[in-house]
């Protein structure tokens, strides 16, 4: 039999090894023409300054004109300093002819630069779909090949000029520009035929029986129910060649470090300068998991698209159990919810492992953690996985209530906190958790996620513009009267007309003027605090040793990070980024911080999307995983870092479209051993590298 987990593990198939080309170095700075901006050389010769002034254009900076052909390369690298003590935007532009007569159809890409922050920065090179297919493949943000859903008709082969520049230009931005460079495709999968000469109707159905690519072959690949077998055995002997970590006491502390109060649950505690975990036994404990710990991640939308997919069960078929409904407030599906989906990650688990897969998976996931030297089963995972209370994990609650009319965001509205229902919904929510308060496996919880904080003022303004009844109006109405006292006082320091205290409510325009700005600020954190308040009051009263660890911050600002630490045990951010070495949160805040998302992905396993960050090939993946953590462990605030996900998403992708390369497992729920190995090295290294031993 051919052994396929050794040809996964050890065989180098052939292809292509990447190499770089230089597009700009700073000796060449005569080749810069600039938009209202100036370059000089620097005196070492070692950069290209730039001063974006932005008078006279406002996106000020530097562009060059040629001939590129990129169409053999995966990725562009700019190499660019921010030198001011203020973050930058900075974006990319690159014109072919077409985009260049008709002034659009152009590929750009914009990044931030932190105060002094040099960084590359990765522009993708997203290779166009044949003109055949446009339209025709559609519900998924990344499509074969690579490319982008909306992503337009951009001809690598002929890039006539490059632009960098920046934005919103108040007074002049200072930035150096190092290299621009071009890597070539370095990939291991291999078209077994020639796709993108095919026609449509050749090419569906496109996906296989097991959710694959048909078209590319790959190591890992399944190609027949008979590699399953194989795929177990292997791991088995993998397991036990790479036990759990010796140094670890029973929740996965630091059997070997310092040992403190054993309290019988988890607490966060500073010692020598560095936050921890302190686990049940006293060990200090660094949480090192991964998100979504469980088999939903393989379902994928139908409808519309049932002729996408080989050989679907039908419905006297033991697989049929898989097919289901979902919704989604996103993009392609958003207006065809509920729509049919079928779950090829739990119809592969049911050949690889049988009738009894739930509980042999199950079991398999604790193994499999214990023996890459991950402690936490983190959010969005399976509690009849995390229930068997072999490893530490951390509690998912979601929980909103009634919503902020006025506001907006991208994953809906804000809730609001000032409404009964808002605590009452929380408290009912908090109660279909009992069986895990109280639990000494128990890490903590998050309540809510990626919630839409938007700028220092958008809360206030968007109560502002709620209907009259709306709990957060009213008691920002409130506010103001104990304020002001008077209208007359109001009107005079706003430059406002209102009639009396009830025509605020009753309008629904926020005054356009600065005059109000001070006041809306203070009135955020009125709002912001209120939310983290009421959830913090009934996390306490259902189990008061449960760490509260915030709602993960993704998108934020300073005044709602101030609000969350004024009531939360733990911060808790959703940081897509190449480092978090020197990241703390808003204003220098000395609190512990969870990072409770990140991830890298890249196109050489059969998927079309990399997720929010992508590496070249499996190899820099996994050397991108171990620098992120490693910047983690050495991070004093930081006490733990959750990778998302487990297992990679289905290839034609999730209702919003999401079809990412994320997972440690991929579909077919085959380990991807090259982040494993980094993964392994620093689950057995992170507690003496954190120590500084």
């Amino acid at each position: 039999m051919k052994k396929l987990w050794t040809l996964l593990c050890f065989f180098l198939p052939c292809w292509t090894l990447a190499e770089e080309r230089i597009i700009f170095q700073p000796t060449q700075t005569e080749v810069l023409t600039t938009d209202d901006a100036t370059v000089t050389l620097s005196a070492d010769k070692s950069r290209a300054e730039v001063l974006a002034i932005g008078k006279k254009y406002p996106w000020p900076g530097i562009r060059m004109t040629g001939t590129w052909n990129f169409s053999d390369c995966q990725t562009i690298l700019v190499e660019v300093e921010n030198l001011s003590d203020e973050s930058l935007p900075i974006a990319l532009r690159l014109d072919d002819a077409s985009s260049l007569k008709n002034g659009k159809g152009w590929h750009s890409i914009g990044w931030s630069l932190a105060p002094h922050e040099r960084s590359v920065h990765e522009v993708p090179i997203l290779p166009n779909l044949p003109e055949s297919f446009q339209g025709k493949i559609v519900g998924m943000n990344g499509l074969p090949g690579g490319t982008r859903k909306d992503a337009p008709a951009f001809q690598w082969g002929r890039v006539l000029r490059f632009m960098l520049f920046t934005t919103n230009v108040e007074k002049p931005k200072p930035f150096a520009l190092y290299r621009i460079t071009a890597i070539t495709k370095d990939s291991q999968s291999v078209s077994v035929v020639d796709w993108r000469s095919m026609t449509p109707e050749q090419f569906f159905p496109f996906i296989d029986v097991y959710g694959q690519f048909k078209y590319e072959d790959w190591p890992g690949k399944i190609h027949s129910d008979a590699d399953f077998p194989e795929r177990i055995a292997a791991e088995k002997a993998d397991w036990e060649k790479n036990p759990r970590p010796s140094e670890w006491g029973t929740y996965g502390g630091w059997k070997n470090g310092p040992r403190l109060e054993a309290t019988g649950r988890f607490y966060v505690k500073k010692v020598d300068g560095k936050w921890w975990f302190v686990d049940p036994e006293g060990y200090l404990f660094w949480s090192h998991g991964v998100d979504c710990v469980g088999m939903s991640s393989g379902a994928t939308p139908l409808s519309t698209r049932e002729h996408y997919f080989e050989n679907l069960p039908e419905q006297d078929s033991p697989f049929a159990k898989f097919y289901s409904t979902g919704w989604s407030s996103l993009h392609y599906y958003k207006d065809k919810s509920p729509y049919r989906t079928y779950n090829f990650s739990q119809s592969n688990l049911l050949r690889k492992y049988g009738p009894d897969y739930a509980t042999i998976y199950a079991d398999a996931a604790h193994n499999r953690l214990a023996s890459w030297g991950m402690n936490t089963i983190a959010n969005w995972s399976d509690a009849n996985i995390y229930k068997l209370r072999k490893t530490p994990y951390v509690l998912t609650i979601n929980s909103k209530g009634p919503l902020i009319a006025g506001s907006t965001g991208y994953w809906g509205k804000f809730p609001d906190p000032f409404a009964p229902e808002f605590r009452d919904l929380l408290r009912k929510t908090i109660a279909t958790k009992r069986e895990f308060l109280n639990d000494p496996w128990c890490i903590g919880t998050f309540v809510n996620n990626e919630m839409s904080w938007g700028s220092d003022r958008s809360l206030s303004s968007a109560a502002l513009s709620s209907p009259a009844n709306q709990p957060a109006k009213i008691a920002m109405v409130d506010w103001l009267k104990a304020k002001y006292g008077e209208i007359t006082k109001l009107n005079a320091a706003w430059k406002t007309d209102y009639a009396d205290w009830d025509a605020i409510l009753a309008s629904e325009k926020v005054p356009e003027n600065e005059a109000l700005y001070p006041d809306l600020e203070e009135l955020y954190t009125v709002i912001a605090e209120q939310y983290f308040r009421v959830v913090h009051e009934e996390l306490r009263a259902a189990d008061p040793k449960l760490l509260d660890m915030g709602c993960r911050f993704a998108w934020t600002n300073e005044r709602a990070q101030r609000a969350m630490a004024k009531y939360v045990d733990v911060m808790s951010f959703n940081l897509y980024r190449e480092s978090v070495a020197d990241f703390a949160p808003a204003g220098e805040i000395d609190m512990p911080v969870i990072i409770g998302e990140f991830h890298f992905g890249a196109l050489d396993r059969g998927m079309f999307h990399t997720g929010l960050r992508g590496a070249k090939n499996q190899n820099e993946r996994a050397e991108k995983y171990y620098s992120y953590v490693l910047g983690a462990v050495k991070n004093p605030r930081i006490i733990g870092a959750h990778w998302f996900q487990y297992a990679s998403q289905a290839t034609t992708g999730r209702g919003d479209g999401e079809n990412y390369q994320i997972g440690l497992v991929d579909l077919g729920d085959t380990p991807y051993p090259e982040i494993l190995a980094k993964v392994r090295e620093m689950g057995r290294t992170m507690y003496s590298i954190r120590s500084g031993k």
